[in-house]
Formats: structure tokens, sequence, C-alpha cells
């Protein structure tokens, strides 16, 4: 007996196939919100660490630096370099090699320099001992309005965003002495500071300004300031012994007003005002 399908007409068969699943509109804001909460928890962290990385770029940049001095001191029967006061001569005997250049200050933006930066920090007395430009520069500094102006309040020095306390060479020494670093020996205490970032709003929003970078060296006093590019409460500074400590802004202008033989030092020094060639380090 022949065996038929019988298949009903207009009928098909037709084979059931799942439909794709797909998010709603609320699972698509609640992905969104979970992702606007872990970005808003981890930015904050990576800003803080990139800023901790930038902070111990500039200690170790200081740190470089207190290599740099003791072994130049060492190679000058223990003279330190020259501070760069004043970016003039020494004794009338013309342009002399300063801590960070030779009189003129190089211009690092402009040729020669720009295309062979280390040309102009060859010139300085420190750079054999520490052949990095990058070295010299915080690089929270460098993208300050002051460091990137062209025109109007622009620093005459952009090689170094540290400055070198002018006791060095006695800031306006006795006669006979004038642009004369001092040794090591004659320094009261290891703990005198030596180096560091100055502030230029000091005084208010961009006062002292560019002024404070000019010639690599400064006068210790609260107008001149402790950087705050780190920290709104001090900055880091270099001390003779070697190592680089926290400052306070506070504890930077204490020492600046000290009045004149008040120090704890001979003659009342202090750690900022430590000048050899003179009894209260004035």
């Amino acid at each position: 007996m022949d065996m038929k399908i019988a298949i009903r007409s207009g009928s098909t068969l037709r084979a059931k196939v799942p439909h794709a699943a797909g998010f709603t509109l609320i699972e698509l804001l609640v992905v969104i919100a979970i992702i606007a909460i872990l970005a808003a928890l981890l930015l904050p962290a990576l800003a803080t660490a990139k800023e901790k990385a930038m902070r111990t770029t500039c200690v170790g940049n200081l740190k470089q630096m207190s290599l740099a001095m003791r072994m130049y001191a060492d190679d000058a029967n223990d003279r330190l370099a020259w501070c760069n006061w004043d970016g003039g001569s020494v004794l009338g005997r013309g342009p002399q090699p300063g801590w960070l250049y030779t009189a003129p200050v190089p211009n690092i933006t402009k040729t020669p320099w720009v295309n062979n930066l280390n040309s102009a920090y060859e010139t300085g007395s420190w750079f054999k001992y520490m052949p990095n430009p990058k070295a010299y520069l915080c690089p929270v500094d460098i993208r300050s309005k002051t460091y990137t102006a062209t025109s109007g309040n622009v620093r005459n020095n952009k090689m170094s965003s540290y400055v070198m306390n002018g006791a060095v060479c006695g800031y306006d020494a006795p006669s006979g002495n004038e642009y004369r670093a001092c040794k090591t020996a004659q320094v009261w205490s290891p703990l005198c500071w030596l180096l560091w970032e100055p502030d230029e709003n000091a005084v208010g929003p961009g006062d002292p300004g560019a002024f404070e970078f000019n010639d690599a060296a400064n006068f210790p006093n609260d107008k001149e300031g402790i950087g705050r590019l780190h920290s709104k409460k001090g900055g880091t500074i270099l001390a003779f012994a070697g190592h680089v400590q926290f400052v306070t802004r506070e504890a930077f202008q204490k020492d600046s007003k000290t009045p004149s033989g008040q120090g704890p030092g001979p003659g009342g020094k202090t750690y900022l005002w430590w000048s050899p060639y003179k009894n209260d380090g004035h």
C-alpha cells in the first residue's frame, strides 16, 4: 500500500528562531551610571599618582644637584661653584662660569641654543657632573605662565626651575670678595639651605613673577619665597648635607624674616642667611 503524506493546502512549516536578546534603555542607563561612578573614583587617584610622580621627579633633580655640588667642590679644592649672582662678571675679570651657565644667560628658546641644548648647559660648572638638561627643570614649572610666555612677563633664564642661594657669593659681599664663591667648610651648618624652587606668586598672582628666575640666584627673603607647585603648603629644598627636605612656606618665611644677628648660628646666622662674608650672614 502506497504511503502518502497529506499536506494541507496553504499550510507551511516554519522553524522557530529565538529572538536576539538586547539591552533595554534602563539597562544601558545603569551601565553608563556605573562607568561614571568608576571614572569619578579612578580619575582623582590617577591625578594624584601623576602629581606624586612629578614631585618625585623634582626631588630627584635636587638629589642630582646635591651630587653635582659635592663633586664639583671636591675637584675645586672645596670651593663651591659661583651662583650666577646678577649674571655678571667676577672681580672685573669678565664672565665667569657659574653653576648653571657662563654669562650672558643663554636663551635656550632661540638659535643657536634651541637646536643644541647641551651647548647652553655646557657653559655651566655643573654640567660635566649632571649632563642632562631635563634634570634642571621641574615638570610642573615648565608649564607655568612665565616659563611658556614669549612676551610680557618673560623669564630671562629658562635653563633651570631652581635657584641657588646668593649666600654662596655673599650677596653684596665686602670689597674684595664680590662674586667669589665660598668653600663648603665656610658654611656654618650642613643644614643650611642651598637650592630651592622659588615662588613666582609669593607676593601675589604674578608677583614677583619671572624675575624670580632671571639669574639662577636669589636673595632668600620672604618676597622670594619657596615654590608651591607641588603643594599649597610649601616645597622642597636642598641642604648642604646633601638631603632634600620639604619646607613649608611659613618655615621659609620665618627664617627669611629672622632679624639680623638673631638666628641659631654663629653671629646670629640662619639656615637661609649664612653668607660667610658677613658676621650675621646677611
